[in-house]
């Protein structure tokens, strides 16, 4: 199912310069209608996040519209987000599906209306407006994000690493997210969204390559963590509401 997000806004993503058809070969109709895929269907979300409808998507992948179906439908679930009456999948999303696409093109001629429609992906990525967004998100969550372990200290009273039960050395400990922050961004500066660990727990979370509450639950079973820091999440986090299974209609 996909997400629907409550803070979650985009713009239309602008200020790209169009790259130039390098073969002469490829039928302008079929260009144009990469480019108007691209150029209508894209927005930019607040974190420089490229996104784009799926009514066209079998355009911009360069194949039949169940093939297009078939192929949205195998992302994960956070590559995809319901926004009004519109479907968005992430840009990066897409340019592993054409990245596969020019692998498999089975011709050079689909292979380079192909490789052209990643140009104009990398195009919109690399746009001013989208660098813009991409530097004041890193820098708003720089600030916030260094106060998260003080002020989850602060209002639970917190003195033992949150999931080994261990003395915390405070110093060292550091505040580790549960749903992750390049996945979850819009959740990256709320204190219910981490726990605070010692630094070696830390490390165990990062190398088992944790990125939600299901993965950190199933690590803490393994080594016989405290998991009563998921009650506090689950109130938290009651207020995402999910969708409706996904039903693609291309």
């Amino acid at each position: 199912m996909t997400k629907d997000i409550t803070l979650f806004s985009v713009e239309k993503a602008s200020g790209y310069d169009i790259p130039s058809v390098q073969n002469d070969k490829l039928a302008k109709n079929a260009v144009t209608a990469i480019c108007n895929a691209w150029n209508r269907n894209t927005v930019v979300d607040e974190f420089g996040k490229i996104w784009i409808n799926i009514e066209t998507i079998h355009t911009v992948l360069r194949t039949s519209k169940d093939n297009a179906k078939y192929m949205i439908g195998g992302l994960a679930e956070e590559e995809k987000r319901n926004f009004g009456n519109q479907i968005l999948v992430t840009g990066a999303s897409i340019c592993y599906l054409l990245d596969a696409s020019i692998q498999e093109a089975r011709g050079i001629k689909r292979e380079n209306y192909i490789r052209y429609s990643q140009l104009l992906y990398m195009a919109i990525r690399d746009c001013s407006r989208a660098k813009e967004l991409r530097a004041e998100y890193y820098e708003h969550m720089g600030k916030i994000t260094r106060n998260l372990k003080n002020k989850r200290k602060q209002k639970y009273q917190i003195c033992k690493d949150e999931l080994t039960g261990d003395d915390l050395d405070f110093k060292s400990a550091e505040f580790s997210h549960i749903r992750s922050v390049s996945l979850y961004p819009h959740l990256a500066g709320f204190i219910e969204n981490g726990v605070i660990v010692n630094k070696s727990t830390h490390e165990t979370i990062t190398k088992n390559n944790i990125k939600d509450e299901l993965e950190l639950l199933e690590l803490c079973d393994y080594h016989v963590w405290d998991t009563s820091w998921n009650n506090n999440f689950s109130s938290f986090i009651s207020d995402e509401k999910d969708s409706e299974p996904l039903q693609l209609k291309l």
